[in-house]
């Protein structure tokens, strides 16, 4: 019996996205987001509602952090932020959703009952996920086992998660199913798209650019035609509200403090480890990165490393050593003698200037002769050299392999003795002198302990306070004349809209509700985003409607001058048709306007794209309704018209097709269901009131 609870229990992780294992919330911890609370200082209890229908904190945090755990045990990683918050909106959209499904069941009269969900738990055809977890490799279905555990009282409080589920999902089904019920496919359909995806078309066509034909001075555009194209057009001009934002960020940035901090923490490790202590137990206990036993070449590791570390003796510990993921400390565990050679090696560089190769050269000679006659390599790289990586450096170029270095480079480089400058070089960079400054083969294994540099809790409180400061004094005395009295970068979004990604910002639930509930002039208080805090005010508001004439007139005008050039063309077109017979090919027109060329195609589906053409509805129209042997009449696509002559085509299958039929039948529907589903419960959710403070409770 322990083995079928655990098998209930495996069922239950594997759903756990869906519904909750009851959980006791650590408060403290927080572990999910930060707890905010409302005003005066009283909980929120509500993380917000659908038309009035509560949803709590408590049943939302729940399966957030199951949710967390989950993705933890498949990953053994806790989600980061950016996760945390996409968990976040997944379920929020599975709360609304279910109740906006809840909410209809009732509207339609329809119901499920305890019986029902019974029964299908009970029946010939159990849920899948609870059946497959008592199914053995040869697809054998243990009924006795099955009824044991459901019926063992030790598996109620699962059971009961289970059966909500089922109840939800059962409630999901009735819904659909009845509003989806006129969804139809017709056996017309089913061969249309057999046909668009599996009859070939082979042909020629040419393609006539209106603005080649038609110069902008044969068109004339009066503002009566750009007005009434404008009301015609209208909803294609119409504008959401949307709303600007002037900011100020306070990021969250490790304090100098912090890395003084990390630095003694590894020179006591340091002590510890020469004291006696394991290294590896230290680096397992303290280290941000989990150990490997892999060996490093020369240029697999940060300059710096590298150095220490190919420059140290076995069980020697090196550091601590900053790089830009924070300090490492290492134990140099053994070296070994790898199959390739490795370089160090320092360079000038000479440009050449246009063609004058010559004075490039001589310059270049001039240099290596100071170097022969004892001139410090690195005073002169630095003085001399066009490369902007490594001229400041003393020309060093770090470690390479072979390879690595264009090829006139790379032979003079590895044909050279450590300590030899050789050059000039040409390559296509110009002249080099390069001096060998290191060879070797080794390989470096070793044991990494790394710590990261974070801002500690006293950096981050004392920046919220300074971004609370901001704040009052914002709202006392000016957003724009408070920051620019304290020195801050104030920074102004573009216009986004309601639940939109506000650009330098991000997805943040709070400041896009306080943008569209206050007024121009509005500050916000200090809202915490992932790393850091914002003060924001609003700067600009506009409502919904239409884009000004004015803004869009250019557009319209580009947008009928096409339409009219399109009209003009197609008579010219037309009559160029009209010139070919029956027989004739497309070839017949090459070169007589405007350089006409004949293109072909072959093996081309109406449901793909056509050779030459790529995707374009009007074309693949043009071709389906012809004929072997038919040459088109003017053709419409997108950019311009095109002529068509089909050479070949492959029969309808009729053997295959009612082979796929179902299949068809099933794909076409599940297409158009999902698509009227998809907009309806879009049209749902924006005619229903959505109530969201997930603001006040985490760092969105």
């Amino acid at each position: 019996m322990t083995k079928i609870r655990e098998s209930l229990t495996k069922t239950f992780a594997i759903f756990a996205g869906v519904f909750v294992i009851y959980i006791v919330l650590d408060w403290g911890m927080d572990l999910t987001g930060r707890r905010r609370g409302g005003a005066n200082g009283k909980e929120i209890e509500d993380i917000g509602s659908v038309d009035g229908n509560p949803i709590t904190y408590r049943d939302f945090s729940e399966y957030v952090k199951q949710a967390s755990d989950n993705q933890k045990a498949q990953t053994g990683n806790d989600p980061d932020e950016n996760q945390l918050r996409t968990l976040r909106d997944q379920i929020w959209n599975q709360f609304v959703e279910e109740r906006l499904y809840s909410q209809q069941m009732k509207d339609l009269g329809l119901s499920v009952t305890d019986q029902e969900i019974n029964d299908w738990i009970h029946g010939d055809n159990p849920p899948d996920f609870l059946k497959q977890q008592f199914t053995d490799s040869t697809g054998t279905f243990n009924r006795q086992a099955y009824e044991s555990a459901l019926s063992n009282p030790k598996n109620k409080a699962l059971l009961k998660k289970v059966t909500d589920f089922l109840r939800t999902q059962r409630i999901r089904e009735k819904v659909q199913s009845v509003i989806s019920a006129g969804i139809q496919v017709s056996e017309a359909d089913m061969a249309q798209r057999f046909a668009d995806q599996n009859v070939k078309y082979d042909g020629d066509f040419i393609y006539f650019d209106p603005n080649l034909f038609i110069k902008d001075n044969e068109v004339t555009v009066s503002d009566d035609d750009l007005k009434k194209y404008y009301n015609d057009h209208s909803a294609e001009y119409k504008t959401d509200p949307t709303r600007k934002l002037k900011y100020v960020m306070f990021n969250e940035v490790a304090s100098g403090q912090d890395s003084d901090a990390i630095v003694s923490q590894l020179n006591d490790i340091i002590s510890r480890a020469k004291a006696g202590s394991d290294f590896e137990d230290l680096a397992k206990t303290y280290s941000d990165n989990p150990p490997t036993d892999a060996f490093f070449k020369h240029g697999e590791l940060n300059p710096e490393t590298e150095t220490a570390v190919f420059s140290a003796k076995i069980r020697d510990v090196v550091g601590p050593i900053k790089e830009q993921d924070g300090y490492h400390v290492v134990r140099v565990d053994s070296f070994k003698t790898g199959t390739d050679d490795f370089l160090r090696a320092s360079h000038i560089l000479i440009n050449i200037q246009g063609n004058d190769s010559a004075s490039a050269l001589k310059q270049a000679k001039d240099i290596m002769a100071k170097i022969k006659s004892g001139g410090d390599f690195a005073a002169l790289a630095k003085e001399n050299s066009k490369d902007p990586g490594s001229g400041a450096k003393g020309g060093d170029l770090g470690w390479f392999g072979k390879g690595r270095m264009v090829k006139p480079f790379d032979e003079a480089a590895f044909k050279a003795k450590v300590g030899q400058v050789v050059g000039p070089v040409r390559t296509q960079f110009g002249y080099h002198i390069i001096k060998v400054t290191a060879r070797d083969n080794r390989q470096v294994k070793m044991t990494d302990l790394k710590m990261t540099v974070r801002a500690s809790s006293q950096t981050k409180d004392a920046l919220s306070q300074q971004a609370q400061d901001f704040a009052y004094l914002a709202k006392e005395n000016g957003f724009d004349k408070s920051a620019k009295e304290l020195n801050y970068e104030a920074k102004e979004t573009p216009p986004f809209t309601k639940n939109g990604f506000i650009s330098g910002i991000g997805m943040n639930v709070g400041l896009n509700k306080f943008a569209f509930s206050n007024k121009v002039g509005k500050v916000s208080e200090s809202t915490p985003l992932q790393n850091g805090f914002c003060i924001a005010s609003v700067s600009d508001v506009n409502d919904a409607g239409m884009r000004p004439f004015d803004d869009v007139k250019k557009t319209i005008e580009s947008a009928i001058m096409h339409d009219k050039k399109m009209d003009k063309l197609k008579a010219i077109v037309a009559n160029l048709r009209n010139s070919l017979s029956a027989t004739d090919s497309l070839q017949k027109l090459n070169g007589t306007q405007q350089n006409l060329m004949a293109q072909h195609f072959a093996g081309g589906t109406i449901a793909a794209s056509f050779q030459g053409v790529g995707r374009d509805a009007g074309f693949n129209g043009g071709v389906s309704i012809l004929s072997v042997g038919q040459i088109s009449s003017p053709v419409k696509g997108v950019r311009g018209y095109y002529l068509v002559k089909l050479t070949a085509k492959t029969p309808f299958d009729s053997a295959a097709f009612n082979g796929q039929k179902e299949s068809l039948r099933s794909q076409l529907l599940n297409e158009r269901r999902n698509k009227f589903l998809s907009t309806w419960i879009d049209n749902l959710k924006k005619t229903s009131e959505i109530v969201d403070n997930r603001d006040q409770y985490y760092r969105e």
